[in-house]
């Protein structure tokens, strides 16, 4: 008999009935029997059928009148990952800055214009730079020393210098040891605007340079007085002795200088190099008279240099050892400087 022609009424009743004998006697396994019975009605094949989602029956329209709709929505695909591990943005400074340590010079300065975290990592890691005697370039040279601000310990003796990059360093307000000896290539006006703001500076090495009068009154006019090792020989012809008056003046705390014959002016003085300036007799009597300082005992001047020339085969850098050597080996920049 058709389906429509069945008593609705009575039907559902006697099916409901049923299913809800079925459902107190057996499992879930009763599910796919009653399924099975021929002539189930509509509404028992929806309310035993699993529904993942709320289905709605709506009556819209007059065309819909007599039929009905079932709308049921589709569950939404889970977005794959599209990045497999973690990311750069993930790792903590820490772990960065570990990774940063391997990397050479060149390449880190690139990484500073990354992004701002980046550019904020890579400057950290200019504390300590030696690059004494190295073949590069004042613009490739400029570009390092403008990215840094946090040096603490610096040696670029021998280099071609700029008014620039004693600029640059006067921005490095932590800056203890620095090391000019031999440089050229800046003006005294520079030189004086840098030691103003080295407010903590300890040792200095300047011997040497090219200097005029005009530099030799820079160091002395401007020098801090927390400065307790300085190297400011090689200037015989343009350093007064009322220089060195003003010197003694601005600082009362030197331990090494080399210089002259000052060693009765500053009571803690220990090491006295006079190469070229006393000898013979006077050198003899100079000694007699400062039996507790060091005269001429050292031929190479340690100041502000990262490692002493009495130690050559010492791996340290300003009495720390070195356990990172960074080679940089672009085509246009040739040098083997050691950072730590």
């Amino acid at each position: 008999m058709p389906l429509q022609d069945l008593p609705c009424l009575s039907l559902q009743g006697s099916m409901l009935s049923q299913s809800e004998n079925n459902n107190k006697r057996k499992s879930k396994g009763c599910l796919s029997e009653g399924l099975d019975v021929e002539c189930t009605p509509t509404e028992l094949i929806q309310q035993w059928s699993p529904s993942h989602k709320h289905q709605r029956l709506i009556c819209k329209g007059k065309e819909n009148d007599s039929n009905r709709f079932v709308l049921a929505r589709r569950s939404r695909r889970k977005k794959e990952s599209t990045t497999s591990g973690l990311s750069w943005d993930h790792l903590p400074d820490e772990l960065l800055l570990r990774i940063l340590c391997y990397i050479p010079l060149q390449d880190l300065l690139r990484m500073t214009v990354v992004c701002k975290r980046w550019h904020r990592l890579a400057r950290l890691q200019l504390v300590r730079v030696d690059l004494s005697s190295s073949i590069i370039p004042t613009s490739s040279l400029e570009r390092i020393i403008c990215e840094c601000r946090l040096l603490e310990y610096l040696s670029l003796e021998g280099l071609q210098l700029s008014d620039t990059i004693l600029s640059a360093l006067s921005k490095n307000p932590n800056l203890l040891q620095l090391n000019l000896s031999g440089c050229s290539g800046f003006s005294g006006p520079a030189l004086a605007d840098m030691l103003k703001s080295l407010v903590s500076i300890e040792q200095l090495n300047i011997s040497w340079c090219e200097f005029n009068n005009n530099h030799v009154k820079s160091v002395v006019n401007n020098l801090s007085p927390t400065a307790t090792h300085l190297n400011l020989s090689g200037y015989r012809e343009n350093l007064l002795l009322d220089d060195v008056k003003v010197l003694v003046t601005r600082c009362p705390y030197i331990q090494t200088l080399d210089l002259s014959d000052l060693g009765k002016t500053f009571p803690t003085l220990r090491l006295l190099d006079v190469f070229g300036i006393v000898n013979g007799s006077h050198l003899s009597s100079l000694k007699k008279e400062l039996p507790l300082v060091g005269i001429n005992t050292l031929p190479f001047s340690s100041t502000a240099r990262p490692t002493p020339a009495a130690r050559p085969a010492d791996r340290s850098m300003w009495n720390t050892r070195c356990r990172l050597r960074v080679r940089l080996s672009a085509p246009h920049l040739h040098v083997q400087p050691a950072v730590r």
